[in-house]
């Protein structure tokens, strides 16, 4: 299976990680952008560091570790907020572990049911931060894939010899482009990080008409 990034072709592409509640965070509104504008949006996956919980105080911890601390609860207290505002479900914002089965069934359908990607997209995502889907595991996304895309035979047997090698070429030129975590935007030409520059990249796509947003 050929995967083609599309990354000169598409108005706007961004890099996901199910397992970064950033993403899920960027999602809709991403979602949104592009159904307002009448294009649609080039997702790729892209893993990203996880976030770090924070850490417990101790009598003997500095001002590095206090400042690194109060950082992560910081960020800890954003997503709450932020998820609370979307109505979406975000159980333990620190888990780690391997994501590859998913983002290869995420590749899989991208390029087999391109109409169903997105639907993929929104469940895999409020499954995961639900603690109801192990994206490590090739069977359990394949029983996603089934839903989105018919018979997963295919995706399992495709994601246990060629996937791996297929992710890494995404990652490859995603890579040679700048996009080096997720969310990032890659849109008029500029690679924005986060998804706090949205109303940037959408002035940018209405052809800088406007006073620039702050």
């Amino acid at each position: 299976m050929n995967i083609d990034t599309q990354l000169e072709k598409s108005t706007l592409t961004i890099t996901l990680d199910v397992r970064h509640p950033f993403c899920f965070l960027a999602l809709g509104p991403a979602l949104a952008l592009g159904n307002e504008c009448g294009f649609e949006v080039n997702w790729l996956p892209r893993a990203a560091e996880p976030l770090r919980a924070p850490k417990p105080s101790a009598d003997d911890d500095d001002r590095g570790i206090r400042h690194r601390r109060n950082r992560a609860q910081m960020v800890g207290r954003e997503i709450a907020v932020y998820a609370e505002a979307q109505s979406l479900t975000i159980k333990d914002p620190y888990r780690n572990g391997s994501a590859d089965a998913l983002h290869m069934a995420w590749l899989y359908v991208r390029n087999t049911k391109p109409d169903a990607f997105e639907a993929l997209l929104v469940k895999s995502f409020r499954r995961y931060w639900s603690l109801e889907l192990d994206v490590s595991d090739v069977d359990a996304a394949a029983e996603l894939v089934a839903e989105f895309a018919g018979d997963a035979r295919e995706y399992k047997s495709w994601a246990r010899t060629e996937g791996p090698a297929a992710l890494c070429q995404v990652g490859g030129e995603l890579d040679e482009v700048g996009a080096v975590t997720a969310p990032t935007y890659l849109a008029c030409g500029q690679v924005f990080q986060g998804r706090q520059h949205l109303p940037m990249i959408r002035w940018l796509l209405d052809g800088e008409v406007g006073p620039i947003p702050n």
